[in-house]
This record gives C-alpha cells, structure tokens and sequence, in this order.
C-alpha cells in the first residue's frame, strides 16, 4: 500500500510537471500568433513572421523593401527583371535581384505559375485582389495570402500597415505611415477657384483611356491641388476626341508612354493642352507608382507642373527626403 502511495505521487508530479510544459508551449505559440486584415476585409493569421515570402506584383514588392523585409522575400514577379527603372532601383537594394537569381514564379500580367510558387514554400504570398485565381488555388493549399486593393490613400496605408505586421516589419511600417500622413497635411490647400484640370492618360500610348473620379488617380490629382479633368465616376473610361475637346484639359499626363503618342495625333493637333506644349511624361515612373505610398511624390510631381511657384529645386528637394524615410537609405534617388 505504502509502495502504491509512492507510485501514485510520481505519477502526479510527473502529470503536472508535463501539462505545465505544455501549457508553456501553448504560450508562446500565441504569443508568437499574428494577424492582419487584407483589402477583402480577410484576417490573415501566421503562426509566426513570414520569412519566405513570395510577392506577385512590382508595386507591392517595392513595398515590401520600404518595410526592409528583402531577405524575407523568396519570389518576384517577373516584370521587375523586364522594366528598366524598377529594375534598376531594387537592384540598389537587393544584390539577388542585380543578379537576377531570385525566382520569378510568374509571367507577363498576372499570369503566375502556382506549382512554382508552391515549390518556393512561401509562408506568405502577397498580391493583389483583382488576382482571383491564383488567391483561390494558394489558399485551397492552405497558403496564406494577403490581398491588397490600392483602391485609396487610406487603403494603401493600411494594406502596408497589414504587410509590416505579417512580415515583423510593424515600426517600419508606421514610421512610413507617419511620415505620409504628416505630408497630407502639410500638402492640403484651400479650394482654388479656377484649379487647373489635369488629364491623365493610360500606359502604352492609350491616350484615349483615362481615370475618372473616385479613382486612385483622382485622388493623386486633387492631392495635388489641380482637378481631374475626367468628370466621369468610373475607374478606367475610354474617351473619344470630341470629348478631349470638351473637357479642354490644361495639362495632359502621360504615364509610360512617349510625348509623340499624342503630338502626333492629328485629332488632338488643335487642342490648347497639346498647342501650349503642356504635355507632360512621368518618367522614369517607378519614383512616381500611385500604387504605393509614392502616390505623393505622383502628387507632388503634378503640383509642380501645375503650379511654377512649387519649383523643381523644391521638388526634388522634397522628393530625395521621401526615398530617404520610405527606404530608410540616403543616396538613392
């Protein structure tokens, strides 16, 4: 009986001691739990920091280097090898993308290749939410994925506030917040009576196909003091001469595209915008993505244009101290 006694005491302590371990471990796998809600309004959970992280569009990547997470990330798309500004700029930052050896498990577009971004073992994939298919298959896999819209100021702030937490990056990606935020403030102005009208036009010489109101753009522009000459609550509308004419823009903005796609269009030839010589090429682009916090320096480069007494010394004075706190570097623009 005495024996049994004894018996019974080790088994106990041993119970205890084992359920306290494992009440230990619990902890700190919450404690090491994260979360952070994508533009689909999705709570994405990790059980700890992405450290493999593939990224599926040029813009969201660039973010992910302003937070400083390069060496998280495993795949790329495949443009940034293709387009020579955004190419040239991370290859600043990340000597894998100057070597090109990191893996670009997508194609032209969104046309992404899941077996090859499975083969990365991604703990987190980042793209966009317009990418259904892909987001779909990923997550069928239990890949976590994080969507992002861009839709806004406010959405793009946030959706880096989401990726900095994923990616153990939360100060960095407030600082930049903080940063953005303040220039907001310091760029608003009164309403201007009679606002120049700005009218942006689409990539690859699709001169005719602009952004209305609402839109990212939109949003850039009025940031900027001018208005968009676009009247229309639509994202991405098509236009035709007479309504150029109509709307008689002051200044036209060109985005990776050529002065000569519209001054070599005999329809538009007569229009004061195009007369005046007041046709204008965001280039290079890449310091300029409206899909980033950089749709500041868009605004700022608008503003500019817009109005002489903002003058390119300013300008570029302005836009050097952005690359400094977005990138967290000096030198680099």
């Amino acid at each position: 009986m005495k024996m049994s006694y004894k018996l019974f005491c080790l088994v106990a302590f041993l119970s205890i001691a084992t359920f306290s371990g494992c009440s230990h471990v619990t902890k700190n796998d919450l404690s090491k739990s994260i979360s952070a809600t994508d533009s689909r309004g999705k709570v994405i959970k990790l059980n700890d920091v992405a450290k493999r992280v593939v990224v599926l569009f040029p813009s969201l990547l660039d973010e992910v280097y302003m937070l400083q997470a390069g060496d998280q990330v495993v795949g790329i798309p495949q443009q940034v090898y293709q387009m020579e500004d955004t190419y040239a700029f991370l290859s600043k930052l990340d000597s894998r993308i100057a070597a090109k050896t990191l893996p670009t498990p997508t194609y032209g577009g969104q046309s992404s290749n899941v077996e090859s971004i499975i083969a990365l073992q991604p703990d987190l994939v980042i793209t966009f939410n317009t990418d259904q298919d892909n987001i779909e298959q990923l997550e069928g896999l239990d890949i976590p994925v994080f969507t992002c819209s861009s839709a806004d100021d406010k959405s793009i702030m946030a959706e880096l506030l989401g990726m900095g937490t994923l990616v153990g990056k939360q100060e960095r990606a407030q600082e930049i917040v903080d940063y953005v935020d303040g220039e907001l403030d310091r760029m608003q102005v009164p309403s201007i009576e009679n606002a120049k009208s700005v009218y942006y036009a689409w990539s690859k010489g699709r001169v005719m196909s602009t952004s209305g109101k609402g839109s990212l753009i939109d949003m850039a522009i009025r940031l900027s003091g001018a208005e968009n000459a676009c009247p229309l609550p639509m994202e991405a509308p098509n236009i035709s001469a007479e309504t150029m004419y109509k709307w008689n823009p002051d200044l036209i903005i060109l985005w990776n595209s050529k002065l000569s796609d519209v001054y070599d269009l005999k329809e538009l030839a007569d229009l004061p915008a195009v007369k005046n010589k007041q046709v204008f090429v965001m280039s290079p682009s890449f310091p300029f993505d409206p899909h980033t916090v950089k749709f500041l320096l868009f605004a700022k480069q608008v503003r500019h244009w817009s109005f002489p007494s903002y003058s390119e010394e300013q300008l570029k004075k302005e836009m050097q101290g952005a690359f400094e706190v977005m990138y967290g570097k000096k030198g680099l623009l």
